[in-house]
């Protein structure tokens, strides 16, 4: 993606809509990310989401640099 198009919070807004869906149907949201994306690492803190563990793996996903995060948020039930 080229810079002009980046920042511009359609990330943000495609994640919030994806967690709307979400929360409707379930008490948690799970995502996972390699260690070194940092601007999505950064999106989903925001949103709420914290850090499970860095010994995550997951049939047939590849993390350069070796490392994966497995992140969670949990919805309140008045959701």
């Amino acid at each position: 993606m080229s810079p002009h198009h980046q920042r511009r919070g359609v990330g943000r807004a495609i994640t919030r809509a994806r967690l709307s869906w979400i929360a409707r149907r379930a008490s948690t949201a799970w995502y996972f990310a390699n260690a070194r994306n940092e601007p999505s690492l950064r999106l989903h803190r925001e949103l709420g989401f914290r850090e499970i563990t860095r010994d995550f793996s997951h049939p047939g996903v590849t993390f350069e640099g070796g490392v994966g995060i497995l992140s969670d948020v949990q919805f309140s039930p008045d959701r």
